[in-house]
């Protein structure tokens, strides 16, 4: 009988925490493929492999557009054409004018220095910019929202 009371209180316990899963980015694509959805109001990437969350992020994601996208090229270095920085693990995703916005690690200023202001972009650490990299490839589905 104490099995039962303690069972039925776990699964109390269970249907209390359920709510606060449920706010976490849904899936938009068919389960089985790999897809990044970036949630601004949250200032976080993550990244699905199906149904299930294999990665996520902070990042500052301020100016970025929202909508459905993909990855349209990937560039282990690329620079900044309106301020010459270095953005290392460069995903294209969209673009305003003949500028392109997406993902990258901490920006290397031409002083050296890291930089995590975003113009748009989807800007983060450099480790998670490198995995995100290494996992997803060109037309990878991105949803920001």
């Amino acid at each position: 009988m104490r099995l039962v009371k303690l069972l039925t209180r776990l699964a109390v316990a269970l249907l209390i925490v359920l709510p606060s899963i449920a706010v976490l980015p849904s899936p938009v694509e068919a389960a089985g493929r790999k897809r990044i959805v970036v949630v601004i109001r949250e200032q976080r990437v993550y990244a699905y492999e199906g149904n299930t969350i294999v990665f996520t992020t902070r990042a500052n994601i301020r100016g970025a557009k929202r909508g459905n996208f993909r990855i349209q090229n990937k560039i282990p270095m690329a620079r900044s054409s309106a301020l010459g920085w270095k953005l290392p693990y460069w995903m294209g995703i969209y673009y305003v004018g003949r500028i392109q916005n997406g993902f990258h690690g901490y920006s290397i200023r031409s002083n050296g220095a890291l930089a995590a202001n975003s113009l748009g972009c989807i800007v983060m650490p450099t480790s998670a910019a490198a995995w995100l990299y290494r996992w997803a490839s060109v037309g990878t589905p991105v949803t920001i929202r």
